[in-house]
């Protein structure tokens, strides 16, 4: 969520920013579902989802469906763990780096989709 703040996708407060802090790691450094793919359904919330069960839910079911695709058929894998088997060293360098490329794909997968819907509105 701090990236897609930082890069200017979202305008979110410190708050959502914070409730994301854990997503790191596959969720707390468990290496399950990756953060980057977590924080853009976040995302899709914040823009598309509900606070009361009155309001429709399917637009953010199906970009959020849509998002967990189309990442799984770019790299691979939505697990954590498959995602970065091939480092030895989780706390390196060249592993940040190889996430920082799945988050900025979800960045750039969320400001164009974003966009687009906005549009189609």
């Amino acid at each position: 969520m701090l990236s897609l703040r930082q890069a200017g996708i979202l305008d979110v407060s410190d708050d959502a920013v914070c409730c994301s802090t854990g997503l790191a790691g596959g969720g707390g450094g468990k290496k399950e579902i990756c953060g980057a793919v977590v924080s853009g359904i976040q995302a899709i919330g914040l823009r598309h989802g509900r606070a009361d069960k009155s309001v429709d839910r399917k637009p953010a079911m199906e970009l959020s469906g849509r998002l967990v695709e189309d990442f799984r058929e770019r790299f691979g894998a939505v697990s954590c763990r498959e995602l970065v088997k091939g480092f030895s060293d989780f706390n390196s360098l060249e592993r940040k780096e190889h996430c920082a490329r799945f988050v900025g794909d979800v960045a750039a997968w969320l400001e164009l989709t974003l966009k687009v819907r906005e549009t189609d509105a």
